[in-house]
C-alpha cells in the first residue's frame, strides 16, 4: 500500500523529498526497487507458467497460489513500476495535476494488488489448516467453493479500491479507510498465524502415529509455516505500522526529518520482497512444482520421487537377472543329467 502519496493531490510546491535525497540517493533507491521488480515478475512468472502448462491446477489448493502469483504479479508489473515512476518524479520536485494523479493511480493499484496479496495469502492458511483439520472434508469438498472463494479474494480487494477512490473523491473521510486498514491487515495476520499455529499442533499430536519418514517430512512442513509467518509479518507489519503513525510523525511534511522519509522507502521495499519471496516459498519448494519446471527448461528432475523409481528399476533388473541365472543354472543341469 502506498499512502504515502496520498497528499499529492494537495502540493503546490516540491514535495520534502527533493530537498532530503540527492541523485546518487535516487539513483540507489531506484536501482534497489528495480531489482526486486524485476525478481518478482521472473519468479512469478515461472509459477504462473507452470500451473497453468501442467496439471498441477487439478490439486485445488494451488487455486489459492496460482491466486497469490497472479497478484504478486500485478504487484511488479503495474504497482511497482509506478511507484518507482512517482518516486523519481517527486525527488526531482516536479508538481501538476497529471503528476498527482499518476500518484493517486499508483496507491489505488498498490492497495488492490498487495490486499489481493494478503486475502490469498489468508486463504492459502485456511485452506491448509482445513486440509489438516478434517481431511475426510477437504478431500469431497467440490470445486466451486474453491472457485467462490478466489472471487472473494478479488472482490475484497475489488472493495478497498473503491474505498479509497471515494476519499480521493472525498466521498468517505480518509480516517474511515484508516480505521479499515487498522482492523483488516491485524486481522488476516491473526488468521494466518492461528491457522499455522492450528496446523503445527495437529503434526506434534500425530506423530506417534506416523512413520519416521512422515515425521521428517511433518518437520520441514513446521519449519515452512514458521518461515512463512515470520516473512509475513517482517515484511509487511513495519510499513503499515509507519503508514498509520505517518501524519503523527510528520505533521507538517515541508519540515519532516530525512529519517521519517527514508524509514518509509525502506519500509516499503521490505513489503515489494514479500512478492518475490511469495513464489518461492509456497511454489519452489514444492517437489511437483520443481519436476515440471525442471521438465519446462529441459532438464531431468532428480527427486525423492525419481531416486524412489530409480531404486525401483534397478530391483527389478537384479531379480531379473538373478531369474535368467537360475534358468541358464538348470538348463546346464539338465543337460548334464542327459548327458
Amino acid at each position: 500500500m502506498n499512502n504515502s502519496s496520498d497528499t499529492v493531490g494537495n502540493q503546490t510546491q516540491p514535495p520534502p523529498e527533493a530537498t532530503y535525497f540527492n541523485v546518487d540517493e535516487v539513483v540507489a533507491w531506484c536501482f534497489g526497487f528495480g531489482v526486486i521488480d524485476a525478481l518478482i515478475i521472473i519468479s512469478n512468472t515461472l509459477a504462473i507458467v507452470v500451473f497453468t502448462r501442467s496439471k498441477l491446477l487439478r490439486k485445488r489448493t494451488n487455486y489459492f497460489l496460482l491466486c497469490l502469483a497472479i497478484a504478486d504479479m500485478m504487484v511488479g508489473t503495474i504497482s511497482l513500476p509506478l511507484f518507482i515512476h512517482t518516486l523519481v518524479v517527486f525527488t526531482r520536485g516536479e508538481s501538476s495535476e497529471n503528476l498527482a494523479d499518476i500518484g493517486i493511480i499508483s496507491t489505488l493499484l498498490d492497495i488492490f494488488s498487495g490486499f489481493a496479496s494478503v486475502f490469498a495469502l489468508t486463504a492459502v492458511s485456511l485452506e491448509r489448516l482445513y486440509s489438516v483439520a478434517l481431511p475426510s472434508w477437504h478431500r469431497t469438498t467440490p470445486k466451486y467453493v474453491y472457485f467462490i472463494l478466489v472471487a472473494c479474494v478479488w472482490a475484497l480487494a475489488g472493495m478497498l479500491f473503491c474505498i479509497k477512490l471515494f476519499v480521493y473523491q472525498k466521498d468517505i473521510e480518509n480516517d474511515v479507510f484508516k480505521k479499515l486498514i487498522i482492523v483488516v491487515f491485524p486481522l488476516c495476520l491473526l488468521v494466518i498465524s492461528l491457522s499455522y499455529v492450528g496446523i503445527w499442533i495437529k503434526v506434534v499430536k500425530r506423530i506417534h502415529e506416523k512413520t519416521k519418514r512422515t515425521v521428517e517430512k511433518d518437520k520441514k512442513l513446521a519449519t515452512t509455516l514458521f518461515l512463512v509467518t515470520a516473512i509475513f509479518v517482517m515484511t509487511w507489519v513495519p510499513f503499515q505500522a509507519i503508514n498509520l503513525f505517518y501524519t503523527k510523525l510528520c505533521p507538517d511534511f515541508l519540515t519532516c526529518p530525512k529519517l521519517i522519509f527514508t524509514a518509509v522507502y525502506l519500509t516499503k521495499f521490505m513489503q515489494y520482497t514479500n512478492s518475490f519471496i511469495n513464489p518461492i516459498i509456497y511454489t519452489f519448494k514444492m517437489p511437483d512444482f520443481r519436476r515440471v519446471l525442471l521438465s519446462i527448461f529441459g532438464r531431468p528432475s532428480y527427486g525423492a520421487s525419481t531416486r524412489a523409481t530409480s531404486r525401483m528399476i534397478t530391483e527389478r533388473r537384479k531379480r531379473a537377472s538373478t531369474l535368467r541365472t537360475s534358468d541358464s543354472a538348470e538348463a546346464n543341469g539338465n543337460c548334464e543329467c542327459a548327458l
